[in-house]
């Protein structure tokens, strides 16, 4: 297995058909053998039926794995990790706020790389971003946080798409503190710690509406991120 791509999946009925597709499409012509590991993380609409048709029309690449209560976006790409069997692994969001083919030119980072995470704010100034100014503002008080207490020093820790070589997997297991956003933060800093390359490439985004991302899961991300910076060695 060559690459294993992980989309967590909460109430995305009328996006994540759409997002599989173009991956299925767009990974054959650049991998020979690969799988696209769907995990519905306690979804309460029909995105479950939706990637049940998927799975049925690409047995051989899509697979899923339904969770009936929600345990976070982290707890999904924990999940998602656990059942990977990739010798390169990564995930995305199931928005598709990512061109695939921009996705491919990340993964290529690899050749040199240990891992490689997409970045809307590398190189980019506050007005260059296109998101909303709450949400612009807020990711920025976060990447303080992150670098200060973590001493991740990068421009972007949220960025919905990150891959790692397998022996990256291995190193850091799936023993972690933070299932919901902060999850992005914690993985960041488990493969620092273990000493591999980590490679911030800025990748074109769109802003999608609809994110399962609120401004009161902040509070959450927040407690998480103390929790991490008190469990260092």
């Amino acid at each position: 297995m060559e690459l294993s791509l992980i989309i967590p999946a909460y109430n995305e009925e009328l996006r994540i058909e759409r997002t599989i597709i173009s991956y299925v499409a767009n990974l054959k012509k650049h991998f020979k053998n690969f799988e696209i590991l769907i995990i519905l993380n306690g979804c309460k609409d029909n995105t479950l039926n939706v990637v049940k048709e998927i799975q049925k029309k690409y047995p051989k690449y899509v697979k899923y794995k339904n969770f009936e209560e929600a345990m976070g976006k982290g707890g999904a790409i924990i999940e998602g990790l656990k059942i990977s069997k990739g010798e390169l692994i990564g995930f995305v969001d199931a928005d598709d706020a990512f061109d695939v083919q921009e996705i491919i030119r990340l993964i290529q980072f690899l050749d040199s790389n240990d891992c490689v995470i997409a970045s809307k704010w590398k190189d980019k100034s506050f007005m260059e971003v296109t998101e909303p100014f709450t949400r612009k503002f807020f990711s920025r008080g976060w990447n303080v946080l992150a670098r200060t207490l973590l001493n991740l020093k990068f421009k972007d820790t949220q960025a919905g798409a990150k891959f790692f070589k397998k022996k990256v997997k291995e190193a850091i297991g799936t023993d972690f503190i933070c299932r919901h956003f902060a999850f992005d933060a914690e993985l960041l800093f488990k493969i620092k710690e273990k000493g591999f390359t980590i490679k911030e490439v800025y990748v074109p985004s769109k802003h999608m509406k609809g994110s399962t991302f609120k401004l009161k899961h902040s509070f959450k991300m927040f407690n998480d991120l103390m929790k991490v910076w008190r469990s260092r060695p």
